[in-house]
């Protein structure tokens, strides 16, 4: 794998050197649960070379990450009945980035689940979430892989 950061949970996950619940794969591309899945099948679309954010982005990584993203968005929807997705890419810390390697947030969405437009809880509100152990999150990967149709 090309342009590795060794020290870059993401690009670990990508080399199969850390654990994630793998939902789609293409040549440029993962998609896996992420670990604090709210709402629930709360997916992380990452390319496998490594790159900052937005900014650095190459395209062949861009259009791979936006193909993978398209198609797992599709499939969340159909294995869980979502009623719209929530996408988010957020660009350096002042944007609310947390881990430094380009990622986009799926976020399934339904009218009662607690979220705000913008994917995060509303005060008050019960949130739908999904599975917190790796049995759980690969159990939910398998029944949105299920649904996977790569066109």
């Amino acid at each position: 794998m090309d342009n590795v950061n060794y020290n870059c949970i993401f690009c670990a996950i990508a080399a199969r050197r850390a654990p994630a619940s793998i939902v789609y794969e293409n040549d440029g591309a993962l998609a896996f649960l992420d670990l604090n899945t709210v709402p629930e099948a709360h997916t992380l679309v990452v390319p496998k070379k490594h790159s900052r954010n937005l900014f650095d982005f190459d395209d062949a990584s861009a259009l791979a990450v936006l193909r993978a993203s398209r198609i797992v968005a599709r499939a969340i929807r159909a294995a869980l009945n979502a009623e719209g997705m929530t996408m988010l890419l957020a660009s350096e810390h002042v944007a609310g980035q947390e881990v430094f390697h380009s990622h986009f947030h799926l976020m399934p969405r339904w009218g009662d689940d607690g979220l705000s437009r913008g994917g995060r809880p509303i005060e008050g509100r019960t949130v739908r979430k999904g599975g917190t152990s790796r049995a759980e999150l690969d159990a939910l990967a398998e029944k949105i892989r299920a649904h996977i149709q790569d066109a």
